[in-house]
Formats: structure tokens, sequence, C-alpha cells
């Protein structure tokens, strides 16, 4: 009885980690929004004066689709069924990402 209860749940979760997995097309809207704000972040406001940081911003919110075009085009997807593995090729680094249950976890 134990074990088919745990056999049930076992089942259940898998089925739920299927269904949840993200798609590609969301990872894609996921990276370029993460890559838009850490460019925000880091690039805009390194000892720039005020309206230099806010045109800095402004221009990187217009860019966001070269952005997306970039990661898709340096993007690979290794999909599990339960979960995915995302390999994201930039300029100067390599950035994995896991998704699972609907959500990202990004490593870089």
């Amino acid at each position: 009885m134990k074990l088919q209860a745990i056999l049930i749940g076992a089942v259940v979760v898998v089925g739920v980690m299927a269904v949840s997995n993200p798609s590609k097309e969301r990872y894609i809207e996921y990276a370029t929004e993460q890559f838009s704000e850490t460019g925000k972040t880091s690039i805009c406001t390194a000892d720039l004066p005020v309206a230099a940081q806010q045109s800095c911003k402004f221009l990187i919110s217009q860019g966001k689709g070269v952005i997306k075009t970039l990661v898709e085009n340096s993007t690979k997807q290794q999909n599990f069924v339960v979960f995915s593995l995302y390999a994201t090729e930039m300029p100067n680094r390599k950035i994995t990402t896991i998704a699972a249950f609907g959500n990202f976890i990004m490593f870089k």
C-alpha cells in the first residue's frame, strides 16, 4: 500500500514536470528580459551622470529586439521532457539555464 502511494505520487510529480516544462520561446523571452535588466544595472550605472544613465537605460530598452535575436541565434536546448537545459553562448561567456516547473534557474 505504501509503495503504491509512493509510485502514484512519483507519477504525478513527473507528469506535472512534463506538462510545466517551459518552451524555448518562453526561455528566449525570459533570457531577453534578464540580459536587458543586467545591462541596465551593470552598464548604465558605472560612473555615469544621471542623464547618461537614463539614456543608456532607454537605449537598452529599445534594443530588446536585437537582444532577443542574439539569444535566439545563440541558444541550444536539451529537452529531457521533465526539464530542459538551455546553453546560451554570449560573446564573452556561456550561460546555462535549467528550466523546470515553469521556472528558470540561470547559472553564469
